[in-house]
């Protein structure tokens, strides 16, 4: 038995909201494993300058005073993304993944406004050929590195216990982000045992429309190898404070 490949997996982002010490912590493990894939699950983007709720209770104006703050917001966002993809450079990645989420979409929804604007698609607007990305649109499930593992963003089920839905409906392991917490479910088929993995997020833990109510959030990344059979091995990183561990080794942010 011989791992065939190493991923590290970074669930919801939401550039330029994210928790600053839980990403420079992920940016340390990225540098330690030295991966050859690497997957962003989706919502790598917050996208407040184009979400409906942005004007759900007031009238959206021109578009001339919206551009500025979409281009801010855009620029703030590629500005994060480089230093993420300066660190792979750095690595032996070889394959770059991304999965679009929903925050994501809405980039889209603004162009299916706004035809004319097609430069801010998101995979225009984010670069994502010219950073050596391959793109998958939301909701779309792929295999992960040519392993019995399936990916997308996530909010195809949902509730309390997502995960176990996730498993039960699909018949297959998978592993999604979109729900910020953390779970696990293992539910044997005939086929044999599945599971499904919620990573958490990367982003900040206080936002507004949460008013200060409680949540399950955690800050979560996946070190995923692949063995030559196509089984693998998933190790979910719990990051507290800005601090986690792998193989022994303490990173801090």
């Amino acid at each position: 038995m011989e791992i065939k490949d190493r991923y590290v997996i970074f669930p919801d982002l939401h550039f330029p909201y994210h928790d600053t010490k839980a990403f420079n912590c992920s940016l340390k493990v990225l540098e330690y494993v030295n991966p050859t894939g690497f997957l962003l699950l989706g919502d790598t983007v917050e996208g407040e300058s184009v979400s409906h709720w942005k004007w759900a209770k007031k009238k959206r104006p021109p578009l001339e005073y919206q551009l500025p703050e979409i281009n801010q917001e855009v620029e703030e966002v590629n500005k994060y993304w480089d230093e993420l993809d300066e660190v792979l450079d750095k690595t032996q990645c070889k394959k770059k993944v991304f999965t679009q989420g929903n925050h994501e979409v809405w980039f889209d929804n603004f162009v299916y406004e706004n035809p004319f604007l097609s430069q801010y698609k998101t995979q225009n607007i984010f670069k994502l050929k010219e950073r050596g990305y391959e793109y998958h649109k939301y909701g779309k499930y792929i295999k992960v590195g040519g392993s019995k593992l399936y990916a997308y963003h996530g909010g195809h089920y949902t509730g309390i216990h997502h995960a176990r839905s996730h498993v039960l409906n699909l018949g297959c392991s998978i592993v999604y982000g979109h729900t910020h917490d953390c779970q696990r479910a293992v539910v044997t088929h005939i086929s044999g045992a599945h599971m499904a993995h919620s990573l958490g997020c990367l982003s900040k833990m206080e936002k507004g429309f949460l008013k200060n109510r409680l949540t399950n959030w955690s800050h979560n990344v996946a070190v995923l190898d692949i063995f030559n059979n196509r089984n693998y091995s998933l190790q979910v990183l719990n990051i507290q404070n800005g601090v986690t561990s792998y193989n022994g080794n303490i990173m801090e942010g």
